[in-house]
Parts: structure tokens; C-alpha cells; sequence
């Protein structure tokens, strides 16, 4: 699974839900990592998340068509 914002309030919520939820799932995360908030709270999500070692995160741009594309190449989500 494929989940955008990752490090937000919504998407590591999401991913952890995901794992809760649903067993052998993988989940591949991307965050920009940008500071419209404290930058400290999203680094600490993503901690929590990498303790799952089926969890992937990506730092990068949503808009970046080349990354995306590279990233439904390598771990089809």
C-alpha cells in the first residue's frame, strides 16, 4: 500500500491502522518532510512507523512524476 503524507497526523495513522488490520501487509510511505509543523512530530511518527520492518518511507515530492513512477516500479503498491 502506498500512503501519501506518511509522517501527518492522518497518514501515519492510517499506516498504523494498516498494520493493525491487516497482517503481511507492506507499506510504503512518502512525506516531503516540509515544516508547516513541527518537523520533531513527524520524525517521531516515522520512527514508530520504521519499528515495522515491512514499513518503507520515501522522503520526496508527491509532484516528482520521475520518483513516483520509480516507486510503482520497485514496489508496485
Amino acid at each position: 500500500v502506498f500512503v501519501t503524507g506518511v509522517a501527518g497526523f492522518i497518514g501515519s495513522n492510517l499506516a498504523k491502522r494498516l498494520f493493525n488490520d491487516i497482517e503481511g501487509i507492506k507499506v510504503v510511505g512518502i512525506d516531503n518532510m516540509n515544516d508547516y509543523y513541527d518537523v520533531r512530530l513527524k520524525e517521531a511518527r516515522l520512527e514508530e512507523l520504521s519499528s515495522n520492518e515491512e514499513f518503507t518511507f520515501i522522503k520526496g515530492n508527491l509532484a516528482d512524476k520521475e520518483l513516483i513512477t520509480s516507486i510503482f516500479k520497485d514496489y508496485r503498491p
